[in-house]
């Protein structure tokens, strides 16, 4: 991947790395539905099974297309871009969703990882609380 390729959204929202890591958490969503053990943890508390291993996962796929130094950020990239979808299929606005991508800025991925999964009735919940 050249510079320009990394500064570029449009290259990343629409790479088979993205895709692949929207997949992944559709699969996640419908195979645990409700139950999903995705919460972010906290100050002290590990996240969830399925966010860890999600982020595991995306981790694996990004090791066989992204150069080792430039992982951190394309994982964080691709993970906003699942969290932004997700929100988005769900019908959260623009404004709206990213309050809620930037609303837990301590809890990093994790926090990107956990609206990527979230299931509907958790985002009707945030949308309830949202101001």
């Amino acid at each position: 991947m050249d510079d320009h390729e990394a500064d570029d959204p449009v290259d990343v929202e629409e790479s088979p790395v993205a895709r692949t890591v929207l997949l992944l958490a559709q699969t996640l969503r419908r195979e645990f539905g409700v139950d999903i053990d995705a919460h972010p943890g906290g100050a002290g508390a590990e996240a969830g099974a399925i966010n860890r291993a999600f982020r595991a996962s995306v981790g694996v796929v990004l090791a066989g297309a992204v150069p080792p130094g430039e992982m951190s950020e394309f994982g964080t990239r691709v993970l906003e871009i699942a969290a932004r979808r997700r929100l988005a299929e769900l019908g959260v606005g623009a404004d709206v969703a990213a309050r809620l991508l930037a609303s837990e800025p301590d809890l990093d991925d994790r926090w990107l990882a956990y609206l990527a999964l979230a299931p509907d009735s958790a985002v009707e919940d945030m949308m309830r609380i949202e101001p």
